[in-house]
């Protein structure tokens, strides 16, 4: 795994476009989004202090700030320090320092803090960027460095399931005899679990995928294709509408996929309102007659034809 990001592909980092959320907003109004709430002078003052130096003041918008002012304001001022005044109604002082920046101040702050409240108030700004170290790939340089094909394993599992299984089904004629002599079994067991997912109609999804991104029926059929691909039998799989949001030809394949778990010994009970699973079935059972409270009585049950 990359030891910068260990593993994730992304680091947590603060968002510029989280910290200046519209940019049409005045500074004065808010337009810096962690100081907006606050009520301490204190950062109007900063902004005045570096509004005296970068030519700008607390009414303009942010847009209308110089490229220059607002790096100052976002990133710091660098080695240029400027002259703060600050007065709190208790006491009044005038210090001359450099600007640390809206953005690394945070980021200072999220990584030497202790307290679980105020990380959670500066991950409001932070989203999740690549990984600068592997690219988003996860993996150290020396396991990206190695290729096949042309390919590094970062990018093949960039690629679609459906892609994927065409790469994978076309290598062996890009591999030498000693190479396909290798790889041949491990080729068939790639192949045989890409067929998996594409038969429960994920064949567009891309192997990098985030389980966390997908949507509670691609996790369902991914499930499914795991135990497909375990050849168990006397199992009883009970699912609930699988075939929400499928293409009628992918639906169709994921009924083939079910009466297969059927055929080697599996009881498969669907949850299910497409009339094409309804009709496969080998036996229904209509649980009405509506909805929630107004449901859950047997209507009907028997086979399709009767």
């Amino acid at each position: 795994a990359c030891p910068t990001c260990d593993g994730l592909g992304s680091q947590r980092a603060i968002d510029a476009n989280l910290i200046v959320p519209d940019e049409n907003v005045s500074l004065r109004d808010g337009a810096i989004s962690p100081w907006a709430k606050s009520t301490s002078p204190y950062y109007a003052q900063t902004l005045e202090a570096l509004g005296k130096a970068y030519g700008f003041k607390l009414g303009d918008k942010f847009k209308d700030l110089s490229a220059e002012a607002q790096q100052a304001v976002l990133h710091g001022t660098g080695e240029r320090e400027i002259t703060f005044q600050y007065d709190d109604g208790l006491r009044s002082y005038k210090t001359t320092k450099t600007f640390e920046g809206v953005i690394p101040n945070l980021d200072r702050r999220w990584k030497e803090t202790e307290s679980a409240w105020m990380r959670e108030e500066i991950e409001r700004f932070m989203s999740a960027t690549p990984c600068p170290a592997c690219n988003g790939y996860r993996l150290k340089p020396e396991a990206l460095s190695v290729k096949i094909a042309g390919r590094h394993i970062g990018e093949v599992t960039e690629l679609s399931i459906r892609k994927a299984d065409r790469w994978f089904t076309d290598l062996p004629a890009q591999l030498n005899e000693k190479q396909n002599e290798i790889a041949v079994r491990v080729l068939k067991e790639i192949r045989e679990r890409l067929r998996f997912l594409n038969d429960v109609g994920l064949d567009y999804l891309t192997l990098s995928r985030n389980s966390g991104t997908l949507s509670g029926g691609e996790s369902q059929r991914i499930r499914l294709a795991s135990q497909i691909g375990s050849g168990l039998t006397g199992v009883l799989y009970v699912l609930d509408e699988p075939s929400i949001g499928l293409h009628q030809r992918d639906n169709a394949r994921l009924l083939d996929t079910l009466k297969h778990l059927r055929d080697i010994g599996n009881t498969v009970i669907v949850v299910e309102h497409d009339e094409d699973a309804i009709l496969h079935a080998d036996y229904v059972v209509d649980i009405g007659p509506a909805a929630g409270i107004h449901g859950g009585e047997i209507i009907a049950q028997g086979t399709p034809q009767q």
